[in-house]
């Protein structure tokens, strides 16, 4: 089976924009979470979220501005100036996104009231895709999925399957979101599914902590080169994608399945596409969401897949440092990843500062674990029983 790898990236998200700063950022412990400023808020019982930073002056004039597409391409920017995409002819690139849902205008369609005016305020989530493969000169195909929270690692797991069947390809993967606005914003209050925390901002997201009380909202975007090894340059890769999967259990459309079981079947088969057993996976990345419900869900499945040492893996989750991005979460998450592996060692899942009992992982908190990493596992669960989970090796010539 032909290995893949990834060789460029570009990201923009809550604790920084670019690689240097993203990677200061979570090396830092840095938190991306504060009140919400793109927006007011005045009427909303809570008002917490994870910006882009420098976007706070540059949105607020001109809400019909979609964040998440500035934030693509400005990733995909930092992705062709500092890798070697340009190797390949614009013939040969694909473009494969994962993002949440379309973009609609939503204070735009009320002051025209007007329902003809509809498509005026809504942009088809396939419109960023049409528009960078245009702007980016990506002539081999582009693609888009629009599947919630595990839309972006979708995105990277099926670019992974095209490029293991498609020799003297490239693609350009990533995922993109940014649902910090009035519409979005009272869809997952009315759920129920918002942080009420009272205190300190920051610490508001606070993933298998006892105390968690619900998501925090972010926003950002992450753009990588994947490529064939044959193709690669020995000395721009990254890491390996070495394993896939995707499950779908329609248990319901918000909560998880509380068995944890499809989650680890999509773990399962990622491992297995990667040609490896459960007992190779060095730690996890967890979704993390800091909701309660997932945390126990998550901690199920850690058990059904590794049932004698579940208590012992090191597991960590990133959202406690920016927030739930949805669609783009395994996308900029898959960054943490790609640090532990070059450096060796767990980031720790930060807020988590009193671990639940009843979620009984090996939890990473407070300081880097130092330790030998070959094969992370990374998973992510969406609305409507959907998970995929992918595999990340320490290349090996």
């Amino acid at each position: 089976m032909k290995k893949v790898v990834i060789t460029g990236a570009g990201v923009v998200s809550p604790i920084g924009s670019g690689l240097e700063e993203f990677f200061q950022g979570l090396h830092n412990s840095s938190r991306g979470v504060d009140r919400i400023t793109n927006f007011d808020t005045e009427f909303f019982p809570t008002a917490l979220g994870a910006e882009v930073r420098q976007s706070r002056m540059v949105f607020r004039s001109d809400p019909a501005v979609d964040r998440k597409e500035v934030f693509i391409r400005k990733s995909m920017d930092e992705l062709f100036r500092t890798s070697r995409v340009d190797r390949y002819d614009p013939a040969d690139r694909l473009l494969h996104l994962g993002a949440g849902i379309d973009y609609f205008d939503f204070l735009g369609y009320v002051r025209q009231k007007s329902r003809r005016d509809w498509n005026s305020c809504n942009l088809r989530a396939h419109r960023v895709a049409d528009m960078l493969a245009g702007e980016f000169d990506v002539r081999g195909g582009h693609f888009v999925n629009v599947s919630a929270c595990v839309a972006s690692t979708q995105a990277m797991g099926l670019s992974l399957r095209l490029l293991r069947n498609t020799p003297g390809k490239a693609v350009i993967t990533g995922g993109l979101d940014s649902m910090l606005s009035h519409l979005h914003y009272m869809g997952f209050y009315s759920l129920g599914a918002l942080s009420k925390w009272r205190g300190e901002p920051s610490s508001a997201c606070r993933p298998f902590d006892r105390n968690r009380c619900g998501l925090v909202i972010g926003e950002g975007a992450a753009a990588y080169l994947f490529e064939r090894e044959e193709n690669a340059e020995r000395e721009t890769i990254f890491c390996e994608v070495a394993g896939y999967g995707s499950t779908m259990d329609a248990y319901m459309v918000t909560d998880p399945e509380p068995s944890g079981g499809s989650l680890a079947q999509a773990a399962l088969d990622a491992i297995q596409d990667a040609g490896i057993t459960p007992d190779d996976i060095d730690t996890v990345d967890m979704h993390g969401t800091g909701t309660v419900k997932n945390a126990t869900a998550e901690a199920k499945a850690m058990e059904f897949l590794f049932p004698k040492r579940f208590r012992d893996i090191p597991v960590f989750a990133l959202k406690g440092q920016i927030g739930h991005l949805i669609g783009a979460c395994g996308a900029v998450e898959a960054l943490g990843v790609i640090d532990m592996l070059k450096h060796q060692r767990v980031l720790p899942s930060v807020n988590c500062d009193q671990p639940d009992p009843g979620v009984p992982l090996r939890i990473v908190r407070e300081e880097p674990l130092s330790m030998k990493i070959n094969h992370v596992l990374k998973i992510n669960a969406a609305f409507g029983g959907q998970n995929t989970a992918m595999v990340f090796s320490k290349y090996e010539q």
